[in-house]
């Protein structure tokens, strides 16, 4: 049996082998716009669109419809219209100034809202740009048919004709979805009706639990349909608005992983809680000088389960949570005072050079993914040849000085080959046939991966012979500095964290004072 065509309006239906849901907008679909050819693309869509929807309309209403001329003063935008920026209307303006109005609006009649009687205006349902153009043409009056037609269906038609044409924002488009809900259709109505999947329409209007000024805020900042998926790895609703400020600017991505290891955190120090409740008191007043430390559990030493003590049973166990740790007392042994104090100083000391040590290496391996993210997505690696081979020969010097290994495994992901691992086998012809398909790029993966990983950064842990202990201090890192201007001549923009690790201000360098609460 044949295969049924869903879009008998595109050439390529039959051949694509998927349902189409991009009817009356084919040329959103990847696949049209590849395979197109002179003679075989779809012309004049939005004239199609608009005589469609103009025809199913006056086939829904019947004999309701008739053609008026109208006086534009008695005319008016409707309320619900999904659609709030009707873009620039300068060119339509021009062209109704020079040739009248071509095609005709559809209109309802209004009701008063005391009488609920008709008084002679009207509100506009399909011709909203054609309407403030021709006020700002001049015109006194326009052809319209007037139909009679429920709320629903005028919302409906209004979502419709705007969402063929992809001129909805994000927020506008969600607003939409919304507002068909509130009006009785159900998810499965409207992608139907939308061409849209469920899927698509659930994302939509969940994006309307965010900030409602931080959503449209994002929206002006250019961010995509992509962003605001990566926000449905956050589950927390403060957390998502609080990543919304960062959406379509260069520390978005940061923040979003930021935010999703706050989460994480949050559930393993939820979990710790849980258990120590079983067997001690939670008092967020204690200290080491009021009671005896034990141990820390914290997100940096999560391999290291929560254990009830022997002498639970008989002493009595205390815990203090803070954001990322609880720390775990039992009331005083004999012990003197002054080493006990020493003890825990020396127990709480070592548990935040454990904590600094812990929270660098999570923001150095951020900060990795960031630039390993750019050069893996970089797509104009032959326009900036000259800077690419720079750091090539740059880079071939410092291995010479400091011995710098090729990570291959790192080489192999960005250019989509396969590496055995295992037993070190790099694929040297692959490498070739990549390198004679895109040298530029090939140049540039292998300089990135030769030069950077997760642990490259601006931290230093060392013994300092004042305080007789190991701390963690900011160290500059020239190649490190090198590596970002080169990645910035290419296009890259550092995060604001980036820039805190880079330049020393980062929360996590600040020393902590014996007696400051951490």
């Amino acid at each position: 049996m044949a295969k049924k065509k869903l879009n008998d309006r595109c050439p390529f239906q039959a051949e694509c082998e998927s349902t189409c849901t991009f009817t009356h907008h084919e040329r959103d679909c990847d696949y049209y716009r590849s395979n197109a050819q002179p003679g075989m693309e779809i012309e004049d869509q939005t004239a199609i669109i608009e005589r469609e929807w103009e025809e199913q309309l006056l086939e829904e209403v019947g004999d309701a419809g008739n053609m008026v001329n109208i006086p534009i003063g008695r005319l008016s935008p409707h309320p619900d219209n999904p659609r709030k920026d009707l873009g620039d209307l300068t060119e339509l303006a021009d062209s109704i100034k020079a040739n009248g109005i071509l095609q005709n609006l559809t209109v309802v009649k209004r009701l008063g809202e005391i009488t609920g009687t008709f008084g002679g205006n009207y509100t506009v349902v399909i011709g909203h740009r054609r309407l403030a153009a021709a006020k700002m043409a001049g015109l006194t009056e326009l052809p319209c048919v007037v139909v009679d037609m429920p709320l629903q269906a005028q919302v409906r038609t209004m979502l419709m004709e705007n969402i063929q044409r992809a001129d909805l924002t994000v927020y506008e488009q969600a607003q939409g979805f919304q507002l068909m809900l509130n009006l009785g259709d159900s998810v499965e109505e409207i992608a139907r009706k939308s061409g849209f999947s469920q899927t698509t329409v659930r994302r939509r209007v969940k994006l309307l639990s965010l900030d409602q000024e931080k959503f449209k805020a994002s929206v002006n900042r250019g961010a995509t349909l992509q962003d605001y998926m990566e926000l449905d790895k956050i589950e927390d609703p403060d957390l998502k608005n609080q990543v919304l400020d960062a959406v379509g600017t260069n520390n978005f991505h940061n923040k979003l992983q930021a935010a999703i290891d706050k989460e994480k955190n949050r559930k393993y120090i939820a979990e710790v809680i849980a258990i120590l409740e079983t067997f001690a008191e939670r008092d967020d007043s204690i200290t080491y000088g009021t009671h005896q430390y034990v141990r820390n559990y914290a997100v940096w030493n999560k391999k290291d389960g929560v254990q009830k003590p022997e002498d639970a049973d008989t002493v009595h166990y205390y815990f203090r949570v803070y954001d990322n740790e609880v720390d775990l007392y039992r009331e005083r042994t004999e012990e003197t005072e002054e080493d006990a104090a020493r003890k825990e100083r020396e127990k709480r000391a070592a548990a935040e050079l454990e904590r600094r040590e812990a929270g660098l290496q999570s923001a150095r391996e951020r900060a990795y993914e960031l630039r390993f993210a750019f050069v893996r997505e970089y797509s104009a690696a032959k326009k900036h040849s000259a800077e690419i081979a720079r750091a090539a020969g740059y880079l071939i010097m410092q291995a010479a000085e400091e011995g710098c290994d090729m990570d291959y495994g790192t080489l192999a992901e960005l250019l989509g080959i396969d590496y055995d691992a295992e037993n070190e086998a790099f694929p040297i012809e692959e490498y070739e046939a990549c390198f004679a398909e895109r040298p530029e790029y090939a140049l540039l993966a292998a300089v990135f991966a030769g030069s950077d990983s997760a642990s490259n950064g601006y931290s230093w842990k060392h013994w300092d012979s004042g305080k007789c202990d190991y701390v963690v201090t900011h160290e500059d890192n020239a190649w490190l500095d090198y590596l970002y201007k080169f990645l910035a001549a290419l296009g890259y923009e550092m995060s604001d964290e980036e820039k805190s690790l880079q330049d020393g201000t980062h929360e996590l360098f600040r020393e902590v004072a014996d007696n400051e609460e951490t």
